[in-house]
């Protein structure tokens, strides 16, 4: 069994999953409601097989503990790489506001 780093740590012991997918075209996004009720929010334009999907293949989704799967599109997204990047943005948030 691998090892598991801080982030598997975490999505383990607070049992975090993806609840829920909702898009936005009108406003370029879309969000992910996680178990715990935090929402993370990207850009649909972020994601091209995402952007040119159409509604019907965007909305025939499947979760599992490790992430979001369209199975129209060939399309994996995993909760540990959603809670990485807000981890590196929140880091280059924080350094901004420093170096300021």
């Amino acid at each position: 069994m691998a090892q598991q780093d801080e982030f598997d740590q975490l999505i383990g012991s607070k049992g975090l999953r993806i609840a829920r997918f909702a898009f936005f075209r009108d406003v370029d996004v879309f969000l992910l409601i996680l178990s715990n009720r935090r929402i993370i929010s990207r850009p649909l334009s972020a994601y091209p097989s995402l952007v040119s999907a159409t509604d019907i293949q965007l909305t025939n989704y499947t979760i599992s503990d490790s992430g979001i799967h369209w199975p129209l599109l060939d399309v994996d997204l995993s909760l540990r790489g959603f809670l990485m990047e807000d981890a590196v943005m929140g880091l280059r948030a924080e350094n901004s506001r420093l170096a300021a």
